[in-house]
């Protein structure tokens, strides 16, 4: 008789296989659309924040400089003229270092405007003093103390120029802006074309789902996750790349531009890229669960 114990089979499951096959023709030419345009965003982006630091310097150093030019009444007049206002920004600006042009100096400033030629030696040249001070110029204190002392000077601290690079950045910033967000809007477009057709071409599939119980939201959740991972994917490659040409930007003829001007600007903006990337994925994933609920809606009311 035989004792040995009966072998029972164990039904063994198989390994899970995607519900949705991958159709790789497609899947890699949508990629590639997904990389570029994840490119171009971050490089917008990338070159907006770059010059709203750029920005931020040439500001800074404007900031602490400034000209006063003195209008001279005589030539005769013109070392005692500079020597009262230098007297004048010394008393009001102790720790501020002031340059004075020589007189060849400033008449190479005003070239453009009288030519090249030899100038007259009674020729009075507005004399020219540069400031460099950390604290802000009292632009009307030192006005009233000029015209006191009789003095016709006319004081220049950028603010002018200042405030035109602040309004022309603010432009690119928003463009970059823009351009972020017109990409933004092309991917949710070409996953909403990507969902339909993968819809249309996958019908059968959908079909079985359909009878065996699955509600739309579990089919349009399928379509969710591939598109999540195609547009992280995607985003991920795109922004790699825009990450490592800026850094070849940075380090090469573009440094003290736009570029980074330390680490910590490749990190704070490298983790900016990062969250783009999962946002870009978030957009592809919305738009492609939204265009699959409409069409599986449309398909059911015909039906």
């Amino acid at each position: 008789m035989n004792t040995e114990p009966a072998l029972h089979s164990v039904p063994v499951s198989p390994a899970s296989q995607p519900l949705l096959p991958p159709r790789p023709e497609r899947g890699r030419s949508l990629l590639f659309v997904l990389v570029v345009m994840a490119f171009l965003a971050a490089l917008a982006l990338l070159f907006s924040r770059g010059a709203d630091r750029l920005s931020d310097r040439w500001t800074a150093q404007l900031s602490q400089s400034s000209t006063v030019q003195i209008m001279i009444s005589a030539e005769s007049r013109r070392d005692a003229e500079i020597d009262a206002t230098r007297a004048i920004l010394r008393e009001t600006l102790p720790r501020a270092r002031l340059s004075t042009l020589s007189r060849s100096e400033a008449a190479a400033l005003i070239e453009p405007w009288l030519g090249d030629g030899d100038l007259p030696d009674d020729l009075p040249i507005p004399g020219v003093i540069e400031i460099e001070s950390e604290s802000r110029l009292p632009v009307e204190s030192l006005q009233s103390q000029f015209d006191a002392g009789g003095i016709m000077a006319i004081i220049d601290d950028h603010s002018r120029f200042s405030g035109q690079l602040h309004r022309t950045v603010g432009r690119l910033v928003l463009l970059g802006a823009a351009l972020v967000l017109l990409i933004g809007f092309a991917a949710m477009a070409v996953n909403v074309f990507a969902t339909r057709s993968n819809l249309a071409a996958q019908r059968d599939i959908i079909h079985v789902l359909v009878q065996a119980g699955a509600s739309d939201s579990f089919v349009a959740r399928l379509f969710v996750g591939q598109a999540a991972r195609r547009g992280l994917v995607g985003a991920g490659i795109g922004m790699v790349l825009a990450f490592l040409i800026w850094a070849v930007v940075s380090m090469g003829p573009g440094q003290g531009s736009v570029g980074w001007q330390a680490v910590t600007d490749g990190v704070y903006d490298g983790a900016i890229l990062a969250a783009l990337a999962f946002l870009f994925g978030a957009i592809c994933a919305g738009a492609a669960g939204w265009a699959a609920l409409r069409q599986l809606a449309y398909e059911r009311r015909r039906a």
